[in-house]
């Protein structure tokens, strides 16, 4: 499989750009199955034959859209380090509701099309999913003791990433203020307590008030 390029490549035919573009609209609004390649034909300025001459099919469409934006997603996670496990989940945090507000379609795309277009992704790429990425966190949290050892880490995975999906979902139907960044200070200090069970010393040396944004 070639390696995909920059989802915002502006070294790539305009009318390739103008399918993308199009496409994640569509099919963050109406999903996948149900956005028909007129409909994204017709958003793009194009014909369904110019379509075709950039992509196989909608499902390679919504494939290589599906690839280009976690690739575009995946750098912004912090790495995992020997910080207090209350800072780094705060990084995490931060790093998901920034990539949130910059392109919440997209984020609702990627939240939304796990389950179908996740098993297809090179190998690659799926050993760096957000998952792996939280149950390192929560590896480290159990390394420090603030996370207990014999607490279902899958539940634990299941709260945190059912959050941070929820949360897409929220923001694009307007239930939740925008920016997302703004519930950073709020949502760190829910999970934290949720995830640590409130153990003493969870938040360590952590100053939410000196790190929250602006």
């Amino acid at each position: 499989m070639k390696k995909r390029t920059s989802r915002h490549d502006e070294t790539e035919a305009p009318g390739k750009q103008a399918i993308l573009a199009a496409a994640l609209q569509l099919f963050a609004a109406k999903g996948i199955d149900t956005a028909s390649v007129r409909d994204i034909g017709t958003a793009a300025g194009l014909s369904n034959p110019a379509l075709f001459r950039h992509f196989a099919s909608k499902e390679d469409l919504a494939l290589e859209l599906f690839e280009r934006i976690f690739r575009e997603f995946r750098p912004t996670l912090p790495e995992l380090d020997a910080r207090p496990f209350a800072e780094q989940l705060y990084d995490v945090l931060a790093a998901y509701l920034a990539f949130l507000d910059r392109n919440l379609e997209a984020a609702l795309y990627l939240q939304e099309n796990l389950r179908r277009l996740w098993p297809r992704m090179p190998q690659a790429l799926r050993c760096q999913s957000l998952i792996a990425h939280m149950r390192r966190l929560l590896a480290a949290g159990v390394e420090q003791g603030v996370i207990r050892r014999e607490d279902d880490h899958g539940l634990l995975i299941v709260v945190l990433g059912g959050t941070l999906g929820q949360l897409a979902r929220l923001r694009y139907f307007q239930e939740i203020e925008a920016p997302a960044a703004k519930h950073l200070h709020a949502l760190h200090g829910l999970l934290l307590r949720t995830l640590t069970s409130g153990r003493k010393g969870a938040a360590g040396s952590f100053s939410a008030k000196r790190k929250r944004p602006s």
